[in-house]
């Protein structure tokens, strides 16, 4: 007995001694913690595990998935871009890593990451329903629904997939597809409030305010201290002329959440209704400075302050209330210019394009697709001068976009800025790396600037990317034989 107590002994002491084996028991104990959502504990443990073992690829990966639960998407990238130097294959950690790229507003490598993550394990529904959120995110509704129904087909009890689809088709307005999905993903897990609150949001906009009623009670019933559960309600019964239940339930959601600028803008107008103008007027101000672009907040608090006898305070609000409705309209109007003058680049008719884009930029300076799109239409008219600044200020407000780096490069290239158009195209490729017209162009950049070697090497990466294009085994032609008496094609 005493000889088999000294092996155990020993065998104890050993496991401790193991930088590996207690990283392993750490990330075990971690991964507990996460999965009852402790997820202090949950970091604590990891910490201690990397501590332990920094090269641990899992604890790795659990940390960083723990850091975005936290809401701390910057910290979690590099967590996992560091798993993945180990495990490059790893599709849940791609996965993860395009949420965290998400989360930092970079939707163009989140894309990336998410769509490699789909290639690497296509029978993965988590995987496939992650792809197909941020598709719906980035507005690409079409191939959103492919990968939601795909991960649907693959496990179609997944209340997730059924919700994010059901999400997909609120915003479409269809309304019927929406509902059926709804309560498909509510079949499957009942005491999820924010389906019910979803589902009562959705009734709210197809005018069954009742029904939406008790969806928003259900989702408090389940969860009492969302405020945008009882805001929603506040709303519904404020539509529904129960000013008693919309004051309470507004009160209590701002009480939970203080800065939700809908909330003290629906209280206003029940104050305003009860005739209880000096409190209304608190809350409506204290909207506007939450909502400054909202007109009808504005609006509402004018003809308040007129309703009170604060004529020239009222006179300043409806002023503020005009400006913010023109500027609406101009946003609108420069959208729709954005859009013919995109489909007039699409026929072909690049000087109408120009034109209408050009309004489109004026009346919206801040679109970067307005500005994305002119700076291409004056590209191709060849002007370069105005195309290099239209689409800087475009990357400045979308700055992992391959395609404005793509063109960016090729402004730069066509006035032998050649180190300015490999830079920009470097990060055309980093972002996209699997756009064979940019691998092409930094090429014929890198070609420009005389590196021959490393240009061979894009043009040869464009080539695979797209074996039968001419363009490409042309321009490889031309290096193999040195640039002599031939010259690349961007």
């Amino acid at each position: 007995m005493m000889v088999h107590l000294f092996v155990v002994l020993i065998s104890l002491a050993s496991a401790q001694n193991s930088p590996h084996d207690l990283a392993v028991q750490l990330n075990a104990a971690g991964m507990q913690f996460l999965e009852r959502g402790q997820l202090q504990e949950a970091a604590d443990r990891l910490r201690k595990a990397l501590e332990a073992d920094p090269e641990n690829v899992d604890a790795l990966s659990n940390m960083g998935v723990v850091l975005r639960r936290q809401g701390d998407d910057a910290r979690a990238i590099p967590l996992f871009e560091h798993a993945l130097r180990w495990r490059p294959a790893d599709a849940r950690i791609h996965s993860n890593l395009g949420l965290a790229l998400r989360g930092i507003g970079r939707m163009n490598e989140a894309l990336v990451e998410l769509k490699l993550a789909t290639s690497m394990a296509r029978q993965d529904v988590v995987v496939r329903r992650n792809l197909g959120v941020v598709l719906w995110e980035t507005g690409d509704d079409e191939a959103a629904e492919t990968e939601l129904r795909s991960a649907l087909a693959l496990d179609g009890a997944s209340a997730e997939s059924h919700q994010a689809l059901a999400r997909l088709l609120a915003r479409s307005k269809r309304s019927a597809e929406a509902f059926e999905g709804y309560r498909a993903a509510l079949r499957l897990a009942p005491q999820q409030p924010a389906l019910h609150f979803e589902l009562g949001k959705l009734y709210q906009a197809n005018g069954d305010l009742k029904q939406a009623a008790e969806e928003f009670r259900a989702a408090i019933k389940l969860k009492q201290d969302d405020a945008a559960y009882h805001d929603g309600l506040g709303a519904v019964a404020l539509q529904l002329d129960d000013l008693a239940t919309a004051e309470a339930e507004l009160r209590r959601g701002l009480q939970l959440d203080s800065r939700s600028g809908e909330a003290h803008r629906d209280l206003g107008a029940v104050l305003r209704r009860q005739g209880r103008l000096i409190e209304a007027i608190v809350e409506l101000r204290r909207a506007a400075e939450l909502l400054p672009g909202d007109s009808a907040t504005h609006f509402m608090l004018a003809q308040t302050l007129q309703k009170a006898g604060r004529a020239d305070e009222a006179a300043a609000e409806l002023r503020s209330a005009e400006e913010m409705s023109r500027a609406a309209k101009d946003v609108a109007l420069a959208k729709a210019y954005n859009n013919q003058g995109t489909a007039l680049l699409q026929a072909g008719r690049i000087d109408e394009a120009a034109a209408k884009l050009r309004q489109a930029v004026g009346l919206n300076p801040d679109d970067p697709l307005a500005q994305y799109n002119y700076g291409v239409a004056l590209l191709l008219q060849n002007n370069m001068e105005e195309a290099i600044p239209q689409l800087q200020a475009a990357l400045r407000r979308k700055p992992d976009d391959p395609d404005t780096r793509y063109y960016l490069g090729r402004a730069f290239l066509a006035i032998n800025q050649n180190e300015e158009a490999a830079r920009s195209l470097r990060e055309a490729v980093r972002v996209a790396p699997g756009d064979a017209r940019a691998h092409n162009a930094l090429g014929v950049a890198l070609a420009a600037g005389k590196n021959l070697a490393e240009a061979e090497v894009e043009i040869r990466a464009a080539g695979r990317l797209e074996p039968d294009n001419a363009v490409f085994g042309a321009n490889l032609a031309c290096l193999e034989k040195r640039l002599q008496g031939c010259a690349l094609a961007p």
